[in-house]
């Protein structure tokens, strides 16, 4: 308990003794800056305080989502387990039963591992086709017996993070 005790206090000091030079440095700053002319003059401690300034404006700002390289090997393989499971689909009726079943239990686990990153696979095969959703159509099939326009093929799916896209679906539309 005293060991606790002692460490607190010390951060308490050190947090202290931190805010007392920072509090230094700035009423130098604002009192003893030196003017000629209206300008003001360059000096260290001006230069540290605008970069500092602009870090703090740069990490506060709101940008888009940048996304670590692990983050978008996450996204890759997301894709590659989208296509595992579209080849599976093609072949599973000429697959003996024990594979089919080996395979379809490793894709699904492979699923719910990139689940635990919030990384969710969207396939628009077959839905009815919406201006709204943020798909890049790569081809329109012409059919007249199509009332809606619909999403003939996924080329590639939407991959989303915490639930915001970070990689559009490529389709192919088919619309009257």
């Amino acid at each position: 308990m005293g060991i606790l005790h002692t460490s607190n206090n010390l951060f308490l000091i050190l947090g202290v003794a931190v805010a007392a030079v920072f509090l230094c440095a700035l009423i130098y700053l604002l009192i003893f800056r030196r003017r000629e002319g209206g300008a003001v003059v360059s000096d260290p401690f001006e230069n540290l305080y605008r970069r500092i300034h602009e870090d703090i404006k740069f990490a506060v700002a709101p940008k888009s989502i940048q996304l670590s390289v692990s983050a978008n090997e996450l996204i890759e393989l997301a894709t590659e387990i989208w296509r595992m499971e579209q080849r599976l689909a093609k072949v599973a009726d000429t697959l003996p039963e024990n594979h089919k079943k080996g395979l379809e239990n490793s894709v699904h686990k492979l699923k719910r591992y990139i689940a635990n990153y919030d990384v969710e696979i969207v396939d628009y095969t077959n839905q009815k086709f919406n201006d709204g959703l943020n798909l890049d159509v790569l081809s329109v099939e012409k059919d007249p017996a199509i009332m809606v326009p619909t999403v003939k093929e996924t080329v590639e799916p939407t991959i989303l993070v915490k639930g915001q896209v970070v990689k559009k679906a490529k389709i192919i539309l088919i619309n009257n």
